[in-house]
């Protein structure tokens, strides 16, 4: 069988020695539904997680967050023209999340709040991913780094 064409995304090591996809359960830690990002990611979601449903009277909706690379690999097989690479989505090193509820899409009350007030947490839309953005995903946050 051939070699896949992504098998050498994902080889390097990046954080802590880990490769993107590749970091042990030790190194996660659970957010809400069963989710997992890097430690100081998750800390941060919780901060914003807890101003989000201060503000709204709902908890802020998670539909992804760590994906490891046997996972981007899959997505990439399913929806090759919404994935990235295996071996170079942040969701891999475990500082992305994807939302919903109304952050999902541009212009509304929470996705607009989420502009605003994420970034006080570490949590930023990245410029590709934001309206009139390369890729253009509203429901796609990163965790930057606390401010």
């Amino acid at each position: 069988m051939a070699t896949p064409y992504w098998s050498a995304f994902g080889t390097s090591d990046g954080w802590q020695g880990y490769g993107n996809g590749k970091m042990p359960a030790s190194k996660l830690c659970r957010i809400a539904g069963g989710h997992k990002l890097r430690c100081d990611a998750a800390a941060q979601y919780g901060k914003l997680a807890d101003a989000y449903e201060a503000h709204f009277r709902q908890k802020l909706c998670i539909t992804d967050s760590y994906r490891s690379y046997r996972a981007q690999i899959d997505l990439l097989r399913r929806k090759p023209d919404l994935a990235a690479f295996p071996g170079t989505s942040n969701h891999g090193w475990g500082v992305a999340v994807d939302l919903c509820d109304g952050i999902n899409d541009f212009g509304t009350p929470q996705h607009e709040w989420m502009l605003a007030n994420a970034p006080a947490h570490g949590w930023i839309n990245p410029d590709w991913a934001r309206e009139g953005g390369s890729r253009q995903e509203p429901w796609h946050w990163e965790f930057a780094q606390v401010p």
